[in-house]
């Protein structure tokens, strides 16, 4: 039996990009006191189109919400949210929750969780992947880190946005295997993008070594996916250039800090910096092909 609508925690979500707008609709749609805010106001609109109750600063939201669903582009942005003057943490008591589903550091993440918990609220780290389609449909997949019983606690919400949610271990844990499912995501668009470009220089058609991807025993739906939109020149944004360059960078640093080299990553970060470099950041991934058709002298 669902949970009727006057029992369920009042969530706010703050972060009205790519992902967190779909977020906060699904909330909605699924019964929940929703509210939302984002630096760029106008953002919200659109969701109090659909019910939600638009929040004029991010402690105002946490203020009127038992749960927050941060949603940010990077460390500063989430350092803002939380830290400001106007920022969540002011507004933490006993019995309040944050759901941050930023990929930031795992460093970042503690310094978060502890800062909560000394005003008796809880911190959860779950970073998501899924991709804008996911988040539309809620079923994202989130990865957590933090107390395993705040894990449970925050299952309903979480199970409102995603498909599936997996526990990592303590706070730190999320943020790291969040990092390292996007440098896999590196690796694999990179090998992508080098095959087909050298494919066209053959004359074989990108078709033809999708088919054989999907038949054979290295296939993944992300070959599919991306391979798709780069023969369909489809580079409307799912996961922009700047944001994957931005992850590449964190996990750097944290490999960095525990004394590991990553010399594969480095390079496919330089590719990234390329595209960046020539206007090309805010365009889905799949659009560093273009880097790579660019220096093999295709147009």
């Amino acid at each position: 039996m669902s949970t009727p609508r006057t029992l369920k925690k009042r969530v706010g979500v703050a972060g009205m990009g790519i992902m967190g707008s779909r977020m906060a609709a699904n909330l909605v749609e699924k019964g929940f006191p929703t509210a939302v805010w984002n630096r760029t106001a106008e953002k919200c609109v659109p969701l109090a189109d659909k019910g939600a109750r638009i929040a004029s600063t991010p402690r105002e939201l946490a203020e009127t919400s038992d749960v927050v669903i941060t949603c940010v582009a990077d460390p500063n942005a989430l350092g803002r949210v939380v830290f400001a003057p106007d920022g969540i943490l002011h507004a933490a008591r006993a019995g309040f929750r944050l759901i941050d589903c930023s990929t930031v550091s795992p460093g970042l993440s503690r310094h978060i969780a502890e800062a909560l918990e000394s005003r008796g609220a809880a911190a959860l780290e779950a970073p998501v992947t899924g991709s804008k389609m996911g988040a539309e449909k809620g079923t994202l997949l989130l990865m957590t880190g933090g107390k395993q019983e705040i894990h449970d606690e925050l299952m309903p919400i979480m199970m409102a946005i995603g498909g599936k949610a997996i526990y990592c271990g303590p706070t730190g844990a999320a943020s790291t295997v969040k990092l390292l499912g996007n440098t896999i995501i590196s690796f694999m668009l990179e090998g992508l993008c080098e095959s087909l470009v050298v494919a066209r220089k053959a004359g074989l058609p990108g078709e033809v070594v999708l088919e054989v991807v999907r038949a054979a025993g290295f296939a993944s739906p992300y070959y599919d996916f991306k391979g798709k939109a780069i023969l369909k020149r489809d580079f409307d944004t799912h996961f922009s250039i700047d944001l994957l360059h931005k992850d590449q960078t964190l996990m750097l640093n944290e490999a960095a800090a525990l004394g590991t080299s990553m010399p594969g990553l480095a390079a496919l970060r330089e590719v990234l910096q390329s595209a960046r470099g020539q206007g090309w950041g805010q365009e889905d991934i799949a659009a560093v092909v273009k880097v790579l058709e660019r220096s093999a002298g295709l147009s």
